[in-house]
């Protein structure tokens, strides 16, 4: 969908849901060898569940969910079972990382799958192989190298693109994220924390640690958004053009 900011500027931005995101189990180093978080999202009916999965949520207290995943963390940021994650986890204007699944697009050739720039020629007697792949190896092997770029089926393939938060609602726990994402619509998509070079664009942004966790007796804004620069961009004489020095 769109949306636009105070000056009028239109932003393309992906809407996602936190559907009732909880903590369902906290992997310790002493227990799993490793630390992080376990969060299940969504709702799955209890007929299809087995046993041993109801008994790890009636454990953490809360209902089956659709889909779990786990999400790496350090030893100060481990939150207790049944803990629910809100969307105000997230800032407006912070930058995260999203993961998921492309979409499948069936079978197709080099062009359109590894972008070949393709225009074979139509002399020494080859015709119509304006698309094709070309020669596949050298002289004498005999064999096709393994990972060799050539037609077939392409996605669902993993992705992780960088996405910056345009605004957030905590009424119905749903994010905007400016850009595309993978996947389809109603996808299950991995938002994490922006790390490496991505998380220094962060630094002037002070972000809950762990997490938000709100207040008693305290009201807080429904809506979040970035705020709008400060100069008009729409208002090009005010940009200072510099010339190159002779």
């Amino acid at each position: 969908m769109s949306l636009w900011d105070e000056w009028g500027v239109k932003h393309m931005v992906t809407v996602c849901q936190l559907d009732r995101l909880h903590v369902l189990k906290a992997q310790t180093l002493q227990k799993e060898g490793y630390e992080a978080l376990r969060l299940g999202l969504g709702y799955r009916s209890i007929h299809r569940i087995n046993r041993s999965e109801i008994a790890n949520y009636i454990k953490a207290g809360v209902a089956p969910k659709h889909h779990v995943g786990e999400f790496r963390v350090s030893s100060d940021c481990l939150l207790p079972a049944g803990f629910q994650l809100t969307a105000r986890h997230f800032v407006p204007g912070q930058w995260v990382f999203v993961s998921g699944w492309t979409k499948g697009r069936g079978y197709h050739g080099v062009m359109k799958r590894w972008g070949f720039q393709g225009g074979g020629s139509d002399q020494h007697g080859h015709k119509k192989n304006h698309r094709s792949a070309g020669s596949l190896g050298q002289r004498g092997i005999g064999k096709v190298w393994k990972y060799k770029k050539m037609a077939g089926h392409k996605g669902p393939d993993p992705r992780c693109v960088n996405a910056k938060v345009f605004r957030i609602e905590s009424a119905r726990n749903l994010i905007f994220l400016k850009g595309p994402l993978p996947g389809y619509k109603g996808s299950i998509v991995k938002i994490s924390d922006a790390r490496g070079k991505t998380a220094l664009k962060n630094l002037h942004i002070r972000l809950p640690y762990p997490t938000f966790v709100p207040m008693p007796n305290v009201e807080y804004p429904v809506t979040l958004q970035e705020p709008p620069p400060q100069r008009d961009p729409f208002l090009y004489p005010e940009q200072p053009l510099y010339q190159p020095d002779d």
